[in-house]
């Protein structure tokens, strides 16, 4: 059984942002759910976050990172009640030593036509000759 918070408004608009055919793949090697609360949708706007094409050129520095990492923590602990709020930080941790670097602005041109999130090369990454 699956159970839903709210979602908070902020997020609710950044959710609208992200184009319907970007392809996410959930919380990527950890769950998308923890005692029946359901927070794909936080994972979604952290790969968003996360993808070279969906944002301008030169927005992929280390700030971006920790903000992405920061507000993927913040989603989670506001869909989880007060009493497992702690798993919020269990992510955020696991982006920062299980990986997240190598997923972190890794949809060059270099991955093809499509990333893996399913975007095509921007107008602006063509032009600057991305590697």
């Amino acid at each position: 059984m699956s159970r839903q918070r709210p979602i908070p408004e902020s997020a609710r608009a950044l959710l609208a942002q992200i184009p319907p055919e970007f392809v996410d793949d959930g919380c990527s090697r950890s769950p998308d759910a923890w005692f029946g609360f359901d927070f794909r949708w936080a994972c979604r706007i952290h790969d968003w976050r996360y993808c070279t094409r969906a944002h301008a050129p030169g927005a992929m520095g280390y700030g971006a990172k920790v903000r992405a990492d920061g507000e993927l923590e913040q989603h989670l602990r506001a869909s989880l009640p007060w009493r497992w709020r702690w798993a919020g930080w269990c992510y955020k941790a696991a982006t920062l030593f299980a990986g997240g670097w190598g997923a972190f602005d890794s949809c060059g041109t270099e991955v093809g036509d499509r990333c893996r999130h399913g975007l095509g090369i921007p107008a602006w990454m063509m032009n600057a000759g991305e590697p």
